[in-house]
């Protein structure tokens, strides 16, 4: 077991004290986000009661500013005349806000809104900062005992304010500031102690939640999987987390609103934790505990035998639904796990069409599964283990001749059938290299504080199954500790199954750590690999379509 980490911002949440607040103020044309535009904006970012900038700028709105409006802000079209446009000024402003602060404004619901709406119009991404609603705060904190009503003038006069607020965006945002040091002032460090609990000061937990509360207390912050267990230590619940205190303790907050959760926490008596060295090893014992316990307020994992698959049988049969992938030896073939148990007769006309021609799904008996002739045999198996050019060019073709024809709704469903077997396919092939490898370790680079921020994240996987992790200094030789790694978990190989049958929501989870960026192999038993055709990506089909296309002229 590693030794346990010191609690980190990420583990308790972002200190108020720590983080960067832009708090924002509009004047616009009008309060229809998709009908009116923007005509000033003003902000001003904050970190621990300090100001750190401010942003001001008029924008040019591309249109007359109406009168009442012009009255009420002094912003006239005169005032605006030789402003930069909204897709000069909102790169701008998103620059000033920065990747890590988060949005303050008053009725965010308006500002924010138009925001994302001139961000989208101007081909932005959005960067979706967390937000924060300074009314919705305020109806919280000031009562109406306290306060006639929650509009920005009033508070500000209310909380003292350094500036009045004019309808002017720099002034508002000024005003708002204050309004909002003063909200959390009055929540005090019990009720707001950080962003994410500000974020939600404004609604109510449940009874439930706050009387259950407790379960929480001694939640150690190390990736992990917990379990709500009943006044029987029997298990209600198991979830999983990199940082285990950070996640349990949202189960009592107001931002929980699952019906399942809260219907399941009335009965939760316990907390119990299983600590792990990595989050890749959590996310592994979560499946396996769930498969094991079957909680009751669990909804996924029950049946992990559970899957889809399209199967061609050997030479002689033909392709089917099947609920088990079995062995390969014999010369049949698989691909999934399907979505949907409806996609395998689709997929089934899809492919026996490429193959063995247009209607010869149809004229087979749709209770049997046709049995083509070995050559035909052959060329199925082939585009589902190892090459998917004749089912793609069969695919593109059709698809040319529904667009060329206006007939697009069949165009669609034809594109959705054929990104459906890619997809199949694609999890077929990475499931079945993994399976047949009896170990394989590999390395990435951690930047996890137990190490010192910097080092190496071991996993071991036999035959697709999770065997082993361990983190590594970078001081230290890794090559030792995958020597130890290598004779762990030898009773996993008693557990493999052909295309990890069983078990290949595991074994798709250790095939995103083993894909990512920067793993190194570090020790391989036998071969991983895949055919050097077995390119089953969407984009391919956009090629082969594209190659359909009959130049001008022709």
């Amino acid at each position: 077991m590693p030794a346990r980490r010191q609690l980190s911002f990420e583990d308790l949440g972002t200190p108020l004290a720590e983080a960067t607040l832009v708090v924002v103020d509009l004047e616009t044309t009008g309060t229809d986000p998709a009908a009116d535009a923007i005509t000033e904006i003003g902000a001003v970012k904050v970190r621990g009661g300090e100001v750190l900038g401010e942003f001001r700028t008029f924008v040019d709105p591309e249109r007359p500013i109406p009168a009442y409006i012009a009255s009420l802000t002094g912003i006239s079209d005169a005032t605006v005349r030789g402003a930069p446009s909204i897709r000069t000024v909102l790169p701008m402003f998103l620059d000033f806000v920065g990747p890590e602060a988060a949005l303050v404004a008053h009725n965010a619901r308006f500002d924010i809104g138009f925001l994302r709406a001139r961000a989208a119009e101007c081909a932005l991404e959005w960067p979706a900062p967390t937000v924060l609603d300074t009314l919705a705060l305020a109806r919280t904190v000031f009562r109406r005992d306290e306060v006639r009503d929650h509009k920005l003038s009033t508070l500000a006069a209310h909380v003292g304010a350094a500036v009045t607020p004019d309808h002017r965006a720099l002034s508002d945002a000024r005003a708002t500031v204050d309004v909002l040091h003063a909200i959390i002032a009055r929540l005090g460090p019990t009720g707001a102690s950080t962003l994410e609990d500000l974020g939600t000061a404004h609604r109510r937990a449940k009874p439930v939640q706050l009387r259950k509360k407790h379960l929480a207390a001694d939640v150690p912050s190390v990736p992990g999987v917990y379990q709500f267990l009943d006044a029987h230590g029997s298990v209600l619940y198991v979830g999983t987390s990199r940082n285990l205190r950070s996640r349990v303790r949202t189960y009592f907050t107001a931002s929980e609103t699952r019906r399942a959760i809260l219907d399941m926490l009335p009965r939760a008596e316990s907390l119990r934790v299983i600590e792990c060295a990595t989050a890749t090893e959590a996310a592994v014992r979560e499946l396996r505990l769930i498969a094991q316990e079957k909680p009751p307020s669990n909804r996924r994992g029950l049946r992990p035998e559970a899957a889809h698959w399209l199967r061609l049988g050997p030479t002689g049969e033909g392709l089917r639904g099947a609920r088990l992938a079995r062995t390969e030896a014999d010369g049949s073939a698989h691909i999934g796990p399907l979505a949907s148990r409806h996609d395998a007769q689709p997929l089934r006309g899809l492919l026996t069409d490429a193959v063995m021609g247009r209607g010869a799904a149809l004229e087979a008996d749709p209770a049997r599964s046709a049995a083509p002739s070995s050559g035909h045999h052959e060329r199925l198996r082939r585009a589902m283990v190892a090459d998917p050019r004749e089912v793609l060019d069969h695919a593109a073709s059709r698809l040319r001749a529904h667009v060329d024809a206006g007939r697009y709704e069949e165009a669609e469903k034809l594109r959705r059938l054929a990104l459906a077997y890619l997809d199949a396919a694609r999890r077929a092939s990475r499931l079945r290299a993994l399976a047949e490898v009896p170990l394989l370790i590999a390395a990435r680079p951690s930047t996890e504080a137990v190490i010192g921020g910097r080092g190496w994240e071991l996993l071991a996987v036999r035959y697709g199954r999770f065997s082993g992790t361990t983190l590594v200094p970078a001081a230290k030789d890794p090559l030792p500790f995958a020597r130890s790694l290598a004779m762990t978990g030898t009773g996993e190989a008693e557990l493999a199954a052909p295309l990890c049958q069983g078990y290949h929501q595991e074994a798709e989870i250790l095939l995103g750590w083993l894909e990512g960026e920067g793993v190194r192999t570090v020790l391989c038993e036998g071969s991983w690999q895949v055919p050097a055709r077995a390119r089953f990506e969407a984009e391919h089909l956009s090629r082969r379509f594209a190659m359909t296309s009959t130049a001008p002229g022709e």
